[in-house]
């Protein structure tokens, strides 16, 4: 392989080559998901929840396939494979502002850290899903961390226990 096409798909990969941050680079591939959603939201507002969710969309046909490559290369469920992170952020925002909550800095704070926290503690069924076969694992793992997310979210708007 070329090494173009190599640093291409570490590039798509790694988000920009941010999972290669050499300490949490989930952390920093979450944080360029916010950056990039922030100013979708900022610049497009009228159409940003379907731009957003269209990307995700993108992005895990991108990642899905480049999961066997990467896999081979740097072994399963790689660190620097952040594409999952970028797209469970994606669709965190986007589901919410499908619902027509409102982004002030308080909400991108709490997604963001929620996302993590949930990403990294890994509860059922993000654990399971790790395994499925062919790629999948990688990535949803992380939709299912994102999910997590938007209900804890959801709730606690609905108990008015929000800021």
């Amino acid at each position: 392989m070329n090494e173009n096409k190599r640093l291409l798909k570490e590039g798509s990969i790694s988000f920009f080559f941010l999972g290669k941050m050499p300490i949490a680079p989930g952390t920093f591939g979450t944080l360029g998901a916010l950056v990039l959603a922030y100013s979708i939201v900022i610049l497009i507002e009228e159409f940003a929840e379907l731009i957003l969710f269209f990307m995700a969309a993108l992005f895990y046909y991108i990642g899905i396939t480049l999961a066997p490559w990467s896999e081979k290369k740097y072994g399963k469920d790689p660190g620097i494979y952040v594409l999952d992170e970028v797209i469970g952020y994606l669709l965190v925002v986007s589901i919410l502002l499908f619902f027509k909550i409102n982004f002030d800095i308080y909400m991108w704070g709490t997604t963001f850290l929620l996302f993590r926290i949930f990403d990294v503690i890994k509860i059922w069924p993000a654990k399971d899903l790790e395994y499925v076969e062919k790629g999948h694992g990688i990535l949803l793992d992380d939709i299912a961390a994102g999910f997590q997310t938007i209900i804890l979210i959801l709730i606690l708007i609905d108990f008015n226990l929000f800021f």
